[in-house]
């Protein structure tokens, strides 16, 4: 038997007690693991980021693009504007109104 005596009489059968080992194969698997799901975390990580910035930038560009539909909508009115037309009949066009002798009633 392979016994060890220390001073306070205590004794240690080194057949008995079994090592823990641990092989470098399976040390190299869980680091290459653990990796891996570290890469997998942080790339999805920055692809959530960059889904947040395209995401943000395309709101900004709605909130633009809503502002100039508001704003030619005012145009549209304005151009429609019953007296801008009649302005532009008289001065431009020089039309005016019928007398009434010009105006003739059709019956259906």
């Amino acid at each position: 038997m392979n016994i060890k005596a220390y001073a306070d009489n205590r004794a240690i059968d080194y057949q008995t007690v079994h090592a823990i080992s641990i092989s470098p194969a399976k040390i190299l698997i869980v680091v290459a693991a653990v990796l891996f799901f570290t890469l997998v975390l942080i790339w999805s990580r920055i692809n959530f980021i960059a889904a947040s910035y395209s995401m943000s930038s395309m709101t900004s560009e709605t909130q633009k693009l809503s502002q100039q539909i508001d704003q030619y909508n005012l145009e549209i009115a304005t151009l429609k504007s019953r007296n801008r037309i009649e302005n532009i009949a008289k001065t431009r066009l020089n039309l005016s109104y019928p007398d009434p002798a010009q105006i003739i009633l059709i019956d259906k």
